[in-house]
């Protein structure tokens, strides 16, 4: 036994004494991943889809939903849930499921409710972004920080939002569709209906119709093919509204940092953020630019490893600060 003068005994986890599966769903790929209590990917599998719809979709995942339990063997009763991402906002007349940034023909599936009835797990549903900033407090540049905005490029434009180490959705879970502010009135014409929205100009469709891709097709990869100085102009033209957006979320929320990550490849993400600076005038003006803004993990499996994270942080929250340390 421990006392006085008795040195401590470190506590640390068993990464398989739990285990997590993470879906992430857009308009052209579908992945699943299964991680253990560490955040380690054990088991991976990516399928391209064009504007995948329901049936055949939920077909696709009960069959891989099958290899990870043959996989697992016995150790799938450690499984604590499933974390889906899908791009939002949910359940808004007018913006849900219209445009190419959205997935078209979802607004009626209670993808929850079936994908529980084929796995017999619990299964939490999120948006892109928020998913993103529960995968970056787990294991990403949040691990240490209580209050930050997470800003996911994806095919579109989202926020993840951290205040006093908690997530926040908002009222319908649609918190955080920083995409859809009008950064420019009268401006690029949006899905959503206004003209100048954030999200058309700061975006991987934006970058793809910037620098001449198919939209429909491309893959973030891609952008680190085109002409270096294509993808620079395109930086020049966003580097104001970005830095609008920024002033914005520093104003309302005080946090300690804002994020980027996304599906951005890290090379070109990194070039964005080193242009971002000088940052306007904030409450967080007194602190330095590596302080204010931070890159966080990019890449396709961003969205994924954070849905992943979801049953961990339900099951753990609210002993997450304990976890964390």
């Amino acid at each position: 036994r421990s006392g006085r003068g008795q040195p401590s005994i470190p506590v640390t986890l068993n990464p398989t004494s739990a285990w997590s599966i993470g879906i992430h769903l857009d308009h052209q790929t579908l992945l699943l991943v299964l991680v253990d209590l560490s955040g380690e990917v054990r088991f991976r599998r990516l399928v391209l889809v064009q504007k995948p719809q329901p049936a055949a979709t939920l077909a696709c995942i009960a069959s891989v939903l099958e290899e990870m339990r043959a996989f697992l063997g016995t150790q799938w009763q450690k499984v604590l849930g499933i974390g889906v991402v899908m791009p939002g906002p949910f359940g808004v007349e007018g913006i849900s499921s219209v445009g190419p940034t959205t997935l078209n023909g979802w607004e009626q599936v209670d993808i929850e409710a079936e994908l529980a009835t084929i796995s017999g797990l619990p299964v939490t549903l999120e948006n892109d972004a928020t998913v993103a900033a529960i995968g970056e407090r787990f294991h990403g540049t949040a691990r240490h920080l209580n209050s930050f905005i997470y800003l996911y490029i994806g095919t579109g434009l989202g926020a993840g939002i951290f205040t006093d180490g908690h997530i926040y959705t908002g009222h319908a879970h649609n918190a955080g569709e920083i995409g859809h502010i009008v950064v420019e009135p009268g401006g690029r014409d949006c899905y959503c209906g206004n003209q100048g929205c954030l999200e058309r100009y700061v975006s991987l469709q934006a970058a793809y119709e910037f620098c001449g891709l198919d939209p429909m097709r491309a893959l973030p990869e891609d952008l680190l093919q085109i002409e270096p100085a294509r993808f620079t102009a395109w930086i020049e033209n966003v580097t104001t509204p970005l830095r609008q957006a920024i002033n914005i979320l520093e104003s309302v929320f005080d946090a300690e940092a804002v994020i980027i990550g996304g599906m951005m490849p890290a090379p070109l993400l990194e070039q964005m953020v080193q242009r971002l600076p000088p940052l306007y005038q904030s409450v967080r003006g007194r602190y330095l630019n590596d302080m204010r803004l931070k890159i966080g993990m990019t890449g396709s499996d961003t969205a994924a490893l954070g849905a992943a994270a979801l049953p961990i942080f339900d099951e753990f929250n609210p002993k997450f600060q304990v976890l964390m340390k």
